[in-house]
Formats: C-alpha cells, structure tokens, sequence
C-alpha cells in the first residue's frame, strides 16, 4: 500500500455518544426504514461473492454491524468463517445477536478500534457506517493494515451529493428568511477525498433515487434509520426556516408527473486486495 497522500481535511465534529443514543433508540425501526442501505449491502455481497468463489476465507470483520442484516448474509456466505462485528451502539449489538448468534459482537467505537487491532483478517466489510468517522483516512488505513496478505476490503459509504436537495431547500429557506445559512445535513465526504485515500482502490458511484410521499414522510424516514446530524454544536433550526423549507423542496424537486419529492442517496463503493505475500 502506498503511503496516504496528502488530502484536505474534511473532518467535523460528531458527538459520538449522542450517535450511538440515536441509532440505538432506532434499532427496532432501522431495517424498515434504509431499503437504500439494503441495496447496498447487496452491492458488497455480490462483489464478495465475485471476489471469493472458491472461498477461502477464515476471518471476517464487519465495521458497523447494525442490527445484523449484512451479518446474516456474510454467514450463510461463509458458514465455516470467523466474523468479528462490532457497531457503536449496545441496543443495535443486542438487537444483532438475537437475529444472527454465533458472531463474536462487540460494542466499540470502530475508530477506536481499528487504531488498536493487532489481528489480521481475510476480509473486512463495511456498509453505510464510515460516513460517521471523524479521522476517515487513518481508519481506511488500519482497515487496509489488518487485511491478511491477499485480503479483501469492500466498503460502502454515503459521498457529497447525499440529500443535496433538502441541503438546497434549506439554504433556500435561509436565504429567503435573510439569516446566514446554517447546514443541518451531515456533510459526508468527497469521491475526490476516497479516491485520494485509497488510490489503489476500486472506486464505484451510484447515484440512488428514492422518492417520498412529502418532506415530512422523508425526514421521518432518517429519524427512523438514526441519521440525524450528530455534529456537536449544532444550532436549533429557526421556526421560519422549518415552516418555509418544505415549499422549497416540493417547489424545485418534486417528481415529475407526481406529487412526490426525490432524495439522491450518493453511494460509493471502495474495492481493495491486499498484494499477496
């Protein structure tokens, strides 16, 4: 692996133990509410499957388990494996062993722990979860250090046009309101940042279109996953700019030919084999 380069920092300030507190209150909710999450643990696993036909794989580790849904999966895929899967929150963690035993679990904050692993692993996944790292590149380099000789990374994270419309509707709303714009939507890094970060990497984009109801019905759906903005410091939203939010996002991206609004899901995808030997 080449040494990192130098990249801008993109780092914010997250309010890890309010995260944890947000995910967890929604580990009943969580799996109804990410179906674009869903399809992109499908991503990972097709990819695996591709990587792995004969498998050989020994030790896994899942960076972000969650309530177990890509679990479940890397199991049937690997019965005989080892999975280590570890998440932030105790109540996602409970909610995981008792839809998938077996799995050694383990609540940790996965930076942390990344920063003091001295194992190795044959393949280590990660879905929807680094977008939440603070320190992203440190972490992808551990990641890539505790890969077996011929190991196997697949992750899947969130990049910069995530819900670029209610970031639009909201600066439109600040604007109309003439108060400084404030961001209340998670600023998730660049293609540029994880293409910088693992150059050696496969990097794959997909853009995902999911449409709602109305701004409402899509902001419960991030209540309901846990993805509320936990940067520290954040201010309360002006009355005026929530009562005028919504008509913006309908006005400028309602479906056409419908009445429902679109949300972009910026998916990218991170695919690296350490050199063998």
């Amino acid at each position: 692996m080449s040494p990192l380069p130098a990249i801008k920092n993109t780092e914010f300030d997250l309010d890890k133990k309010a995260l944890a507190n947000r995910f967890g209150s929604r580990a009943q909710s969580y799996e109804a509410a990410t179906p674009v999450q869903k399809v992109m643990g499908q991503c990972l696993l097709d990819r695996i499957r591709s990587e792995q036909p004969n498998g050989g794989v020994r030790e896994i580790l899942e960076v972000g388990c969650g309530t177990g849904r890509l679990t479940r999966a890397l199991k049937a895929l690997f019965p005989s494996a080892n999975i280590t899967a570890i998440d932030i929150s105790q109540e996602m963690i409970d909610h995981a062993k008792k839809q998938v035993p077996g799995p050694a679990y383990l609540v940790i904050d996965a930076e942390e722990y990344l920063q003091s692993l001295n194992r190795q692993f044959d393949l280590i996944v990660s879905n929807a979860t680094v977008q939440w790292f603070v320190h992203l590149d440190k972490a992808i380099d551990r990641m890539c250090s505790a890969l077996a000789p011929g190991g196997f990374l697949a992750l899947g994270t969130f990049a910069e046009r995530t819900f670029c419309e209610l970031a639009d509707a909201f600066n439109s709303a600040y604007q109309k309101n003439q108060l400084a714009v404030q961001n209340h939507v998670v600023p998730m890094k660049s293609v540029d940042y994880l293409r910088q970060t693992l150059p050696e990497a496969e990097l794959v984009e997909r853009d995902i279109l999911a449409h709602f109801a109305d701004v409402r019905t899509f902001l419960q759906s991030i209540k309901d996953a846990g993805a509320v903005n936990s940067q520290a410091g954040q201010r309360p939203i002006p009355r005026t700019v929530l009562r005028d939010m919504p008509h913006y996002y309908e006005a400028l991206y309602k479906k056409p030919g419908s009445r429902e609004i679109q949300a972009t899901y910026h998916t990218c995808f991170l695919f690296y084999r350490r050199p063998p030997g």
